[in-house]
């Protein structure tokens, strides 16, 4: 894989100073209105298209033909247009950041269209045969975190990892290009892009990402500690896919009927005051498919008027988790307002979106609700609630270890540098091993410093309704309201201004720790007393 050196920051290609007449004829000849109204046309093609392949309508994902339709959407002009307007300031500073996000990404995606399609297609279709058995490669995880014994699931797991490598060429070329594309702008590598058009510092997110690192060490690695031992297993002896088997909680299966889900959905939302069946422009695909996406996700054809929910159905917690997580999406895209142009309704800062999506999921952390939507006795529900703690701590510290390797990989060096490191920091990181060979296991945008950001305004948002509402807000008509009120925002805000709204200075890790220790059980003990636990192991205090 090649991975070009960063430009230094005098070389970058900023565009020329312009006179008043030159901005003015540019103007003229840029329709914002018109371009926004096309964008939403391509938008709602494209998501159509994610929607057939994600859904496993079809293997074959043909994004290249729609980009090409649209090809003056994401030409340099109208990008290097998008760029000045942001760069000159003013109130329309997030509207136009949204839609050079947006200019810029398809500039790329149209450029990488053939090489994105080649890999969405090439894991649509690949198999591993194991045991005389036909697995494709997108229901290998799912697969794995089902096999008890440890030696059976290493051996698919080695399999797995060998499907892993055959696709990464593909992706490493792809990956390249970005970087290529990303210089062919005038940004000094994809980190500075995303900087710009996101509107968010990546490094100063890797810093606050540290200190919570620091903070939720000590928590984190008891509760590790205390759930491999349940199973057998030493932390230091742990392998990524024990790891995948410990969290899918096959144990927990029985509360967690998939047979209920609706139903547990629609109740916990008419508890908020919404009906869920009765609301226009929702689609649920909850249909089993062999080559479905194992990755839940939301389609946004058109806010509000066209929105699907898409999800895998395998049963257990995690069924429950994605449900209530898409959930969180659907409801927040069909509540914008429709009067919004398209980049307030559904571009803007992804973790805003997030945000909401994760306030509902994680309802699976709370007892009370355990208890009612479930029928768990309050012992077995304040059990489950550490759990999905520990699993809350597994997710935070592998997209820390995500983040912190895409600002050194998007700045380049040396592949086999970056799959070393990779492989050391996440499994410094999550306390199993890491290999090297899940490197490029990443999303474009640097997606997720997206989800690190989200799980700040979920917190600081689930703070609020707590405040206003009460311990169990989600009974409550008037927080559905409140709730209401944020979703008809759309994408409008960005992170740091929700936040800043609930009355906070801003994005905030301490609230996310505190909320995740409430709901550990005994993190400081396991081992027959007080225990102070690290990565390093457990010792007696």
């Amino acid at each position: 894989m090649r991975l070009n050196p960063p430009r230094s920051r005098s070389s970058r290609a900023t565009p020329e100073p312009m006179s008043p007449r030159a901005v003015a004829a540019r103007k003229a000849a840029f329709n914002r209105s018109a371009y926004e109204r096309k964008l939403g046309a391509f938008i709602a093609e494209r998501e159509e298209e994610l929607y057939q392949h994600g859904a496993g309508l079809h293997d074959e994902l043909a994004l290249g033909p729609i980009y090409e339709r649209h090809a003056s959407l994401f030409s340099r002009p109208p990008v290097d247009e998008l760029r000045r307007l942001l760069e000159a300031g003013g109130p329309d500073t997030g509207h136009h950041r949204a839609l050079l996000a947006a200019a810029t990404d398809g500039y790329i995606q149209r450029a990488t269209a053939g090489l994105t399609d080649a890999v969405g297609t090439a894991e649509a279709t690949a198999v591993v045969v194991w045991r005389g058995e036909s697995i494709p490669y997108r229901g290998l995880h799912n697969r794995i975190s089902e096999i008890s014994g440890r030696a059976e699931r290493n051996a698919l797991y080695a399999s797995y990892l060998e499907a892993e490598e055959q696709l990464n060429p593909m992706r490493e070329e792809r990956l390249d290009r970005i970087g290529d594309l990303a210089r062919e702008l005038g940004y000094a590598d994809y980190v500075e892009l995303i900087k710009t058009t996101r509107g968010f510092d990546p490094d100063q997110l890797a810093t606050g990402v540290r200190d919570f690192l620091a903070e939720s060490e000590t928590p984190y690695f008891a509760a590790l500690r205390r759930y491999l031992a349940r199973i057998e297993i030493e932390q230091g002896d742990a392998s990524l896919a024990d790891l995948w088997f410990l969290m899918r909680g096959s144990g927990w299966d029985n509360w967690f009927d998939g047979r209920r889900i609706l139903a547990v959905l629609e109740s916990t939302l008419r508890g908020l005051g919404i009906e869920l069946r009765g609301q226009p422009g929702a689609t649920l695909d909850v249909d089993a498919r062999p080559n479905k996406s194992p990755r839940a996700f939301v389609a946004v054809v058109n806010a509000p008027t066209d929105v699907r929910l898409v999800i895998q159905p395998r049963g257990g917690w995690d069924d429950y988790g994605a449900v209530l997580h898409e959930a969180g999406h659907l409801e927040h895209f069909l509540h914008v307002d429709p009067r919004l142009p398209v980049s307030l309704r559904e571009l803007g800062d992804g973790a805003v979106t997030e945000g909401y999506a994760m306030t509902l999921e994680r309802l699976l952390a709370e007892p009370a609700w355990l208890v009612e939507q479930l029928g768990m006795p309050e012992a077995h529900a304040a059990s489950f609630a550490d759990f999905y703690s520990l699993y809350h701590l597994v997710t935070l510290r592998t997209l820390a270890a995500r983040h912190l390797h895409e600002l050194r990989m998007h700045r380049g060096g040396n592949a086999a540098v970056h799959r070393a490191t990779y492989a050391g920091l996440a499994g410094l990181l999550t306390g199993v091993r890491e290999p090297e060979e899940r490197y490029l296991t990443i999303d474009d945008g640097m997606y997720a410093a997206s989800y690190l950001r989200c799980f700040m305004l979920d917190a600081a948002l689930t703070d609020s309704l707590v405040a206003r509402h009460g311990e169990t807000w989600w009974r409550s008509a008037a927080a559905g309201d409140t709730l209401k009120r944020a979703w008809n925002r759309g994408q409008g805000w960005t992170a740091e201004q929700v936040v800043a709204h609930l009355g906070y200075d801003s994005l905030d890790w301490r609230p996310v720790v505190r909320q995740i220790r409430a709901k550990l059980v005994g993190e400081m003990s396991g081992y027959g007393g007080p225990n102070i636990t690290t990565r390093a192991g457990t010792r007696k205090v």
